[in-house]
């Protein structure tokens, strides 16, 4: 048998190193777990609250738009919302038990490829009676209609059966939507 050789240590070398250097990358955290999970929510889409946490007795299943269905959803503006850099939207209709009678509010978020689309977008939709929605941060809102964006995302509701419960149930949903909201 012969004695190991220089270039036998020499193979090892890269192996040692590589070996050193992973257990030193193994040690150190790179990302925060947190950032990343948002990054992967917005990533994902614009998204919707759960029916629960909006205090909504229901929500019907969320439909999903984007540049070449936006028609199907919204025919006469989707060239206004194409323009500012519309990307994509999911639309659903959320349900609220009250003593006035069942209230349904219409959801929509829509992603815009910038903030100043989203912006231009709720300018463009602010009805001229809309006031600051207290309770919802920056969200404008009238009788009927609650607008706010956060980031490139532009929240639309709409009360489809109008009545003295509307606004604070819109508030509440957009102050949810708000929280959870990652840009």
């Amino acid at each position: 048998m012969s004695r190991p050789r220089f270039y036998h240590f020499a193979l090892l070398v890269p192996l040692v190193a590589t070996a050193v250097w992973v257990a030193g990358r193994a040690t150190t955290v790179r990302e925060d777990p947190g950032a990343v999970l948002a990054a992967l929510r917005a990533a994902q889409g614009p998204q919707l609250p759960e029916p629960a946490q909006a205090a909504a007795s229901a929500r019907t299943e969320p439909a999903a738009y984007d540049r070449e269905t936006l028609y199907e959803f919204i025919d006469g503006a989707a060239d206004a919302y194409l323009a500012r850099g519309f990307e994509r939207c999911v639309a659903a209709s959320y349900t609220f038990a009250a003593s006035a009678g069942a209230l349904e509010l219409a959801a929509e978020v829509h992603r815009f490829s910038s903030p100043d689309g989203a912006r231009q977008q709720l300018l463009a939709e602010k009805p001229a009676d809309a006031t600051p929605a207290h309770g919802a941060g920056e969200a404008w809102a009238d009788a009927t209609t609650l607008l706010m964006v956060r980031g490139r995302d532009l929240l639309k509701l709409t009360s489809l059966t109008p009545n003295a419960t509307a606004m604070p149930a819109m508030v509440r949903l957009a102050a949810v939507w708000s929280k959870e909201h990652t840009p």
